[in-house]
């Protein structure tokens, strides 16, 4: 969604790790995750990234801009609930994320309450273009 603010390549790159790294937390990379992640590569205009052997503090020691760190972290947080299972593996990136940039607890709850509302948002527009009570 805001993956096309992403100039830098390192920052594309290091995004399509964290990504990879994310939908594998919890050992097992569903149908959805599988989707999201082709759908970022194809966004970062990236081939499909392999298993990466860089630690998530190595990937996040690259973000130095606040607002790029803003995009990493909403982006990760719409593939955490990507797959409706926002998993205490997932979590703990996530918290990892927050700490490492240094985002409030009401900036962090402020982004997480969007995603969620993003996320309803999306299953009462299936309800309404498959006519669904």
């Amino acid at each position: 969604m805001f993956l096309h603010f992403l100039q830098q390549k390192e920052h594309k790159e290091s995004f399509l790790e964290l990504a990879n790294i994310v939908a594998n937390a919890d050992g097992f990379v569903n149908l959805k995750e599988k989707g999201g992640l082709r759908m970022i590569a194809a966004e970062l205009d990236l081939p499909a990234a392999a298993a990466t052997s860089r630690s998530i503090a190595d990937i996040l020691g690259c973000v130095q801009d606040e607002r790029v760190q803003h995009i990493f972290l909403v982006e990760i947080l719409l593939l955490c609930y990507a797959d409706g299972d926002f998993n205490d593996d997932e979590k703990e990136v996530i918290m990892e994320m927050k700490r490492r940039f240094n985002i409030s607890d009401e900036k962090y709850e402020a982004f997480k309450e969007w995603v969620i509302q993003l996320d309803k948002l999306k299953i009462e527009g299936v309800k309404l273009i498959l006519d669904m009570p």
